[in-house]
C-alpha cells in the first residue's frame, strides 16, 4: 500500500514516502509494517504482530527497535485491533499505558484502497482527526 497524499488529510507536511504492508500468518497474527521517509528525508518504520482480538501487543518503531538491539529494552508502545465488519478494524495505540491514538482502518469493496482515520489527542487536550488513503501496490 502506498500513501495517496492528494486524497489524504495529513498532520504537517506530507512525507516523501509512506508504504505499508499487512499479512496474515497461519496462526492468525496480522503482521503490519509501515516504512516512511518524512518531508526532511528522515527514514523510520513501525512494526507489530498482533491477533485481531483487542489485546495489546508490542509495537516497535525505529527508536524502540534500536533500543531493544542495544540493551533488550522492550518497547513501551502497544497496538491492539479488533474487527468491526468484514473489511474494517478498529485499533488502539498506547504508549506506556495511556492511549496515544485510536484508528479505524478499512479496505474498499474492490480491494484497491486502504483508508484509516487516526484520532490523536493534541497538545490542547482536544482530538484531531486525520485521514490516510493508500493505493494498492501489490498482492
Amino acid at each position: 500500500w502506498e500513501l495517496n497524499v492528494a486524497a489524504s488529510r495529513l498532520p504537517g507536511p506530507p512525507p516523501r514516502t509512506h508504504v505499508r504492508s499487512y499479512r496474515l500468518t497461519d496462526d492468525r497474527f496480522v503482521i503490519g509494517v509501515a516504512v516512511m521517509v518524512d518531508a526532511a528525508g528522515r527514514p523510520s518504520f513501525l512494526q507489530f504482530a498482533a491477533k485481531p482480538d483487542g489485546r495489546d501487543y508490542p509495537e516497535f518503531d525505529t527508536g524502540s527497535a534500536a533500543r531493544y538491539l542495544i540493551d533488550e529494552t522492550k518497547p513501551v508502545a502497544t497496538y491492539a485491533e479488533r474487527p468491526i465488519e468484514s473489511h474494517t478494524v478498529e485499533s488502539v495505540h498506547k504508549t506506556q499505558g495511556p492511549t496515544t491514538f485510536a484508528a479505524r482502518k478499512w479496505v474498499s469493496p474492490d480491494g484497491q484502497t486502504l483508508m484509516f482515520t487516526a484520532v490523536p489527542r493534541n497538545e490542547r487536550g482536544e482530538d484531531d482527526e486525520f485521514l490516510f488513503v493508500f493505493d494498492r501496490t501489490g498482492d
